[in-house]
């Protein structure tokens, strides 16, 4: 007997339910599934679904980003009873911290989804055109899978084909090398495939510009320096991204996957069940919006807040400095009440429930990109000031000139932290530029980071179900 079942795909949007009419759950398998374009497009929505789950970008992704890094911390009066949030913020974690596990878990799921539609939807009789589009966003989201994983856990088990039983699943650790070959491949493939824009309602799928976007981020994890800025010259030439005029129009609702969105994770409020988290979790408990009061995670550092210029017009979009004199008013027990303002979605009534999409590459993104990877490979490239003269004008600061190569990119990495604060690429930035352990103790020197820490454990659940399976050192 059939059922309804109704799909809030991920790639339409967000503005509406798809509802077809489908085999009740329990007797889908791919022989019976993989039959025509609708099954094609509703499984590569399965593919980007992780990105919203909890797991991800929903909330583990922005909280392992930022609150292991000198941009957020727990204490000064403030505190919760999440013990794996603690642990991250202290460095205290270990391979039984359950975030790593749910982390992994999520992203090796989107990677076998991936795989799936990779081998299954090349036979189905559909579109060619289309055909080759879908197979191509599923590449881009492995690529961006497998990045994530090398990125925080170093070499990771390397699986490209579909997972079809229960046999010989103990993989061991691919290399670092050969997890960034594949990385590199699918971004490629997706490339030279997928289009430059979407309208109407397939706003949100990747794009030619995201793959080339992060392929410029992968390159530059690397410091394949001239690789890295001819791609990110490539996103910039495609002439669909520009900056908005005022830097808090990048996060307005109504600019959802606007001209500054290269890939966003999609979000959709009103009890759907596809909310963002950002705009409740991270407001603090003593600030309702339509009576719901906020967890206060990613609390602000005064490191972060005191980087900012006077002047500087994203400080106030993005940090908001509460006391016990503003309305609302902080408690007393707080020394620096300061809390991320960039997500607040107004119309939210749920914490869960926000309509904000996360901005995974946003366009000032690609362009620091650019002008960093420019200023590796020759100091005073006017190129480089002239990107980066763009972010900081808008931003009411004056130019930059004259720097030396050392200053240039300190300037840039700066210009990363205030532009980028709170969309998931401090803790990226420090590990790569290798200044992870000098950035925590000038934030707060009582926080022991060591050498292994540019490392995440592997889950100790992984180690303990697959003996092939080796840990990161020190751990």
């Amino acid at each position: 007997m059939k059922k309804t079942i109704y799909f809030l795909s991920l790639l339409t949007g967000l503005t509406a339910c798809q509802v077809l009419e489908l085999q009740p759950e329990s007797s889908f398998t791919p022989a019976n599934f993989y039959k025509n374009a609708d099954d094609a497009k509703a499984a590569v929505s399965t593919v980007y679904d992780p990105l919203n789950s909890s797991n991800m970008y929903g909330q583990v992704m922005w909280i392992l980003q930022d609150q292991s890094t000198d941009d957020a911390e727990w204490g000064g009066g403030r505190s919760t009873a999440n013990q794996p949030k603690n642990d991250l913020d202290r460095y205290t974690f270990t391979p039984a911290t359950s975030t790593f596990q749910s982390l992994w878990t999520t992203t090796y799921q989107g990677i076998n989804r991936a795989n799936t539609v990779i081998a299954r939807v090349p036979a189905i009789t559909m579109d060619e055109t289309l055909k080759t589009r879908l197979v191509a966003e599923a590449k881009f989201m492995r690529g961006f899978y497998y990045f994530t994983l090398v990125r925080l856990f170093g070499g990771v088990p390397l699986q490209v084909t579909e997972t079809t039983s229960l046999v010989n699943l103990n993989v061991s650790r691919a290399s670092v090398e050969d997890v960034y070959k594949q990385v590199i491949q699918d971004f490629t493939d997706a490339e030279t495939v997928l289009p430059t824009s979407y309208t109407g309602a397939d706003l949100g799928r990747a794009t030619k510009g995201a793959a080339k976007a992060f392929l410029a981020k992968v390159y530059l994890t690397r410091q394949e320096w001239s690789k890295a800025s001819a791609k990110a010259k490539e996103v910039m030439d495609l002439g669909v991204y520009d900056l908005w005029t005022n830097f808090g129009d990048a996060f307005l609702l109504a600019n959802r996957n606007g001209k500054e969105g290269v890939f966003e994770m999609q979000a959709l409020g009103g009890g759907v069940g596809e909310g963002s988290l950002m705009q409740g979790y991270m407001r603090p408990n003593f600030d309702r919006v339509n009576g719901v009061a906020g967890f206060g995670d990613d609390p602000a550092t005064e490191n972060l807040y005191n980087a900012y210029n006077a002047i500087d017009k994203r400080r106030n979009v993005t940090l908001r400095l509460y006391s016990a004199t503003t309305t609302p008013a902080a408690p007393g027990s707080v020394n620096f009440p300061c809390y991320v303002y960039k997500y607040l979605d107004p119309t939210a009534t749920g914490n869960n429930d926000g309509s904000n999409n996360f901005p995974i590459i946003r366009y000032p993104d690609v362009l620091l990109m650019y002008a960093e990877a420019l200023n590796e490979q020759a100091a005073g490239n006017a190129d480089s000031y002239a990107v980066v003269n763009r972010i900081r004008n808008r931003a009411g600061l004056p130019d930059l000139a004259g720097l030396t190569q050392a200053q240039f990119r300190d300037a840039v990495l700066l210009e990363r932290r205030l532009e980028l604060a709170f969309e998931g690429h401090r803790r990226y930035d420090l590990v790569r530029t290798k200044r992870l352990i000098s950035a925590m103790q000038a934030q707060n020197s009582t926080i022991k980071v060591e050498e292994r820490h540019y490392l995440l454990p592997i889950p100790q659940t992984e180690i303990d179900v697959n003996p092939s399976l080796n840990q990161n050192p020190g751990y």
